[in-house]
């Protein structure tokens, strides 16, 4: 019986002959093998040993393996090499030992060395690398995860279209096929990569792997699909997969998605809708979807897809693709532009807004008109591994521009506070302004306060005509004073709300799509009489709230939820009843645009008590929002502060924020846009349901708590009429007036203590009443 050769020794003997490795091919082989046997062949606890000794240091045993690779020209020996390393990285061995392993072979740039070798060995012929094609790819699948520059470092040694060769070459060989199809994922993730790999031709080297691989090689399968999900980014590969007859390939395997195996099941169908969605960003795949009933498979998924929590994000990505296909439809309102608009002084009078909307031309938008190549960004990490910056130095050095003295001595107005006065200096600013204020840190609800603010009000010029003065604006309502905590979404709802949106496109016939409101109409006519919603006169100037009166009363007129926006701050379009107790709500865009939907405040009156009411804002722009991440509308109950109770609360369940099916794009073309903005040419919905506490209540519904520009002056008036402390410096001036006319404060608020040694600290802020409708 022979004796073990002590692995010290070996490691040793390996260390020897990895100098030259070119002339020691045969011991190096036996050596490799010995290594081998060891780690395979021992209990735990000595394959552990083993792998502690060959990443440690004084042994530098990975170290020798990567520069075996690098020198050696032995095919056999390089395969032989990359099994062992494979061992090393196996999951079976201590994580600490094998991440010890790993972050040496990062160290060392294996990946890129067994490129390079690969690379260089092929020269004789794809033949030649048979041998050890498989090991290498499977070290490689171990290393590109963990290797964020592998794309970049695969491309510039020849690695990317080597691969593709590989993949071509064993399309039908099922042993290397795997691992090359994990190598060719993390390459593909590049967008240079995408566009090479598509010119290579690997569209149509993975559609006849894909016709050819057996059914039942479902995470061969899953890479395929995953590979596509990743060129079709390119709109050139769009077309070639349409071309090779990938596509229905494709669909079919959506359409049989219940028969793939269950662990592959989940990420195979969301490689599916991934390069379905990628597809159907241009108008030729989604011509090539629809002629093949691509419409109808997704659909039928959609229905189908389980209630599984790990099957929500492919449910989204298939509304998503079943979105892109169908013809969306136009939001049900005149124009996208806003229903105000404002003429901006000094103006050229002959730009009419019709000018800034553009001119109809009657072409039809589409994301996809260019199918070229999608412009290729500069990549850092190519910047980072082929440019040299040593030595390189900015020798410029800034030099602010000095003001003149005369040039500040315009601002001296604004700044009284300098001139010379003698104050005692034991006094603080902020006992001094505390004690003299008596409580004005807080607005009151007095009706002292109500009557400051309809005189404030009748003073703020606006843009439209205003019908009444908001009550929670009126009594200076707050929100709470406390943390709140966060919504916590309801996935089973979000499902609902993709499917019924699916639904909602298939059978628009049952939804009543009946105007209740509609802030045009009530532009164009201004008659209070002639109002979508009951008023019982003309509410008086100037403005004031009858709101307390028309608590607890029905509205015997009508049988549907009364809304009004036309308040200071206020922000709604329209509003479309879609059952008796949903309502689609259109906001308004900002003045003299067609964009920035995002703010909303209203007032929702003649409801039921305890009834579910939902509502749906279809016009929002963003592809996310804050109501997916817990945030909750805000409303304001007049019946609760007639009872004491007068403050902002958060409301509302089943909030949702979800792709709908309107389209933001016009029928007529508007040169303003680019194609890049139409690609994302959609509208988004936040939903969510109010249970309202009384009957016949008044309430008011925002974004989140309005603050008035009205709100400010009456705050200020207040503050200007109190006598505060004489160490206290208050200045209240007008820096400037608003293009509508409205003055925009500034104040000034010090002690007068030492008043010229101190830091002068500015802080802005911006009013907003609501952009749809400002005072200007």
């Amino acid at each position: 019986m022979t004796a073990e050769i002590p692995l010290t020794e070996t490691l040793e003997g390996l260390a020897e002959a990895s100098l030259k490795p070119t002339d020691n091919v045969d011991q190096l082989k036996a050596l490799v093998s010995r290594l081998h046997t060891r780690i395979k062949a021992q209990g735990a606890e000595n394959r552990q040993e083993v792998v502690s000794l060959m990443a440690a240091s004084q042994h530098q045993g990975v170290e020798n393996l990567v520069r075996v690779i690098e020198l050696c020209r032995d095919p056999p020996l390089v395969g032989a090499v990359c099994v062992l390393l494979h061992d090393l990285l196996s999951p079976s061995h201590k994580v600490e030992l094998r991440l010890e392993v790993l972050h040496k072979c990062l160290a060392l740039n294996t990946a890129e060395v067994i490129f390079r070798t690969l690379k260089t060995l092929s020269a004789d012929g794809l033949g030649a690398i048979d041998v050890c094609i498989h090991p290498a790819y499977q070290v490689l699948a171990k290393l590109a995860s963990k290797e964020p520059k592998l794309a970049v470092r695969a491309r510039l040694v020849g690695g990317v279209k080597l691969t593709h060769q590989l993949l071509q070459a064993h399309s039908k060989n099922s042993v290397p096929l795997l691992p090359l199809l994990m190598v060719a994922k993390y390459l593909a993730k590049n967008s240079t990569n995408q566009m090479m790999l598509g010119k290579e031709g690997c569209v149509a080297t993975l559609a006849t792997i894909l016709s050819s691989v057996p059914k039942t090689h479902w995470a061969k399968i899953k890479f395929i699909m995953e590979v596509l999900a990743l060129l079709t980014k390119a709109k050139s590969n769009v077309i070639r997969l349409v071309r090779e007859s990938g596509l229905q390939r494709v669909l079919a395997l959506l359409d049989s998605w219940e028969k793939v195996e269950r662990r592959h099941q989940v990420k195979l169908i969301r490689g599916i809708l991934s390069t379905l969605s990628h597809v159907c960003d241009s108008k030729h795949g989604r011509k090539a979807v629809l002629s093949l009933s691509g419409v109808e498979i997704v659909q039928r998924f959609i229905q189908m897809c389980p209630a599984d929590k790990r099957f929500d994000n492919n449910l989204a990505s298939a509304t998503n693709v079943f979105l892109k296909c169908i013809s969306k439809g136009e939001l049900p309102v005149a124009s996208t532009r806003g229903a105000v608009t404002f003429q901006v002084p000094n103006r050229d009078s002959s730009q009419t807004p019709s000018d800034i909307q553009g001119d109809p031309s009657g072409l039809d938008v589409d994301s996809s008109e260019d199918e070229g190549e999608y412009d290729v960004e500069a990549e850092d990490e190519d910047v980072e591994l082929q440019k040299d910056f040593k030595g390189f130095s900015i020798t410029t050095e800034y030099t602010p521009k000095q003001i003149r003295e005369d040039e500040l001595l315009k601002f001296t107005p604004l700044f009284p506070e300098l001139n010379d006065f003698q104050v005692q200096s034991s006094t603080k600013f902020k006992d001094s302004i505390l004690s003299s204020s008596k409580g004005s840190v807080r607005e009151g609800v007095s009706v002292a306060n109500a009557e400051q603010y309809f005189k404030a009000s009748d003073s703020t010029r606006t843009l439209i005509n205003f019908v009444k003065v908001a009550y929670p604006d009126m009594v200076g309502a707050q929100g709470s004073s406390q943390l709140e905590e966060l919504y916590e979404k309801d996935r089973k709802v979000c499902r609902s709300k993709a499917i019924a949106t699916v639904e909602r496109v298939l059978h628009p016939e049952v939804y009543l799509e009946r105007v209740v409101y509609d802030l045009d109409y009530l532009l164009e006519t201004e008659d209070s009489h002639q109002q979508l919603i009951t008023s019982s006169a003309s509410l008086p100037k100037p403005l004031s709230n009858l709101d307390e009166r028309r608590v607890g009363k029905m509205d015997m007129a009508v049988n549907h939820l009364n809304f009004e926006s036309r308040f200071e701050c206020g922000n709604l379009r329209r509003v479309i009843q879609a059952s008796k107790t949903e309502y689609d709500l259109i906001l308004n865009a900002d003045v003299n645009s067609s964009h920035h939907y995002q703010w909303f405040y209203f007032e929702v009156s003649n409801m039921e008590a305890n009834t579910p009411y939902v509502f749906n804002i279809i016009n929002n722009e963003k592809p996310n929002s804050e109501f997916n991440f817990g945030m909750k509308p805000v409303m304001f109950s007049v019946q609760e502060a007639m009872e004491g109770r007068g403050m902002w609360v958060r409301t509302g369940y089943d909030i949702c924020y979800h792709k709908n099916h309107f389209s933001r794009v016009p029928k007529t073309h508007d040169p303003t846009r680019s194609k890049r903005s139409a690609a994302s040419a959609c509208y988004y919905t936040a939903t969510f349901t109010v249970v309202f506490p009384h009957a016949y209540d008044i309430c008011y519904i925002a974004y989140h708590y309005p603050y008035t520009y009205t709100r400010l002056k009456a705050y200020l008036n207040r503050q200007d009429a109190r006598e505060l402390s004489s160490h206290v410096f208050y200045s209240n001036q007008v820096l400037c007036h608003t293009l509508n006319g409205n003055p925009v404060p500034v104040l000034t608020i010090t002690s007068k203590n030492n008043i010229k040694d101190k830091e002068v600290i500015f802080s802005l802020a911006e009013f907003i009443q609501e952009r749809a409708t400002p005072p200007g």
